[in-house]
């Protein structure tokens, strides 16, 4: 691989590191600057950084070059989508089961990400990076129902910012093994990465605040049908939470769902309603999603 070591000069002190790298070296995009930072591949007066460091004059940069790299910058293709709302500033969409939301690694191709750069070309926000034009939040891979697609910068960060200031009204269906001891709760857990799988998240004293309140809906005794409202938004927070009170959801292999005796191909937890205000219009959006067949096997007749 070849390398150079670059002089920051005065004109270009103040500049981000990533966008001066693309500038500099327009044959290779700012999101593959910023994967080769990432990966230790570019040293700041023999340091690592992160991309957006800031360059101050006299910095010495130094750079190894890829001999080669695929552009791995997410491309359309006909997936079909499920609409709940669209207008010229968002989209709210019912994702299916099994459907991962951006690519990474083992899902470079037939993601929703995908499927919304066909569906809406280049009206779609890139905030959070080219790689995930329009996401505002995620869902994980086998959770269904809806999630709010940004088309616009704007909008994105309007969106966000309520997102982040609890302004955005999140229920989840879930069926749980078992049955709380009380019909309603709140779970108030701080949640981390584990330090040994980091693909699992945990509770623990040190992690970010995270509560969830629950409702049971029904139960037949052996599985109930729960409620959830989302006050925070932690990467896998439903799923962990309830797995710490001791009841997990079915068919989560992850966080100790998973009988012999009843299977399921995905877990059981559904998005099934979003509602706020619109960051552009003012009016209130209430979007639903119906329960999936696969949950109704579950699903007592009659509520508690």
């Amino acid at each position: 691989m070849n390398s150079e070591q670059l002089l920051v000069s005065s004109d270009d002190r103040g500049a981000r590191l990533d966008k001066w790298l693309a500038l500099r070296f327009p044959d290779f995009s700012r999101e593959q600057w910023k994967r080769r930072i990432a990966g230790k591949h570019v040293l700041v007066n023999g340091q690592t950084v992160n991309p957006s460091a800031i360059l101050l004059q006299g910095d010495e940069v130094y750079v190894v070059f890829p001999e080669r790299e695929i552009d791995r910058t997410p491309k359309a293709e006909p997936i079909n989508l499920d609409i709940i709302f669209e207008d010229d500033w968002l989209a709210v969409i019912d994702k299916p089961a099994g459907l991962v939301v951006h690519p990474a690694h083992g899902h470079e191709s037939g993601t929703l990400v995908n499927a919304v750069l066909a569906r809406f070309a280049d009206t779609l926000s890139d905030v959070g990076g080219s790689d995930r034009p329009g996401i505002v939040h995620r869902l994980d891979k086998d959770t269904s129902g809806v999630i709010l697609i940004a088309r616009d910068n704007r909008t994105h960060e309007k969106i966000a910012k309520a997102f982040r200031e609890h302004q955005v009204d999140r229920l989840y269906d879930v069926i749980v093994w078992g049955l709380p001891r009380t019909e309603r709760g709140l779970i108030d857990a701080p949640v981390a990465r584990g330090d040994i799988n980091r693909k699992k998240m945990e509770v623990r004293a040190d992690g970010k605040i995270a509560k969830t309140e629950f409702e049971v809906l029904s139960s037949n005794g052996e599985t109930s049908h729960l409620r959830c409202r989302l006050i925070t938004g932690r990467t896998h927070q439903i799923r962990v939470h309830l797995a710490y009170i001791g009841y997990p959801v079915v068919g989560d292999t992850l966080y100790g769902g998973t009988r012999k005796k009843r299977k399921t191909t995905f877990h059981l937890l559904h998005a099934s309603e979003l509602a706020f205000t619109h960051p552009v219009t003012g009016q209130h959006i209430l979007c639903h999603s119906p329960l999936p067949e696969r949950f109704l096997p579950y699903i007592s007749q009659e509520a508690l």
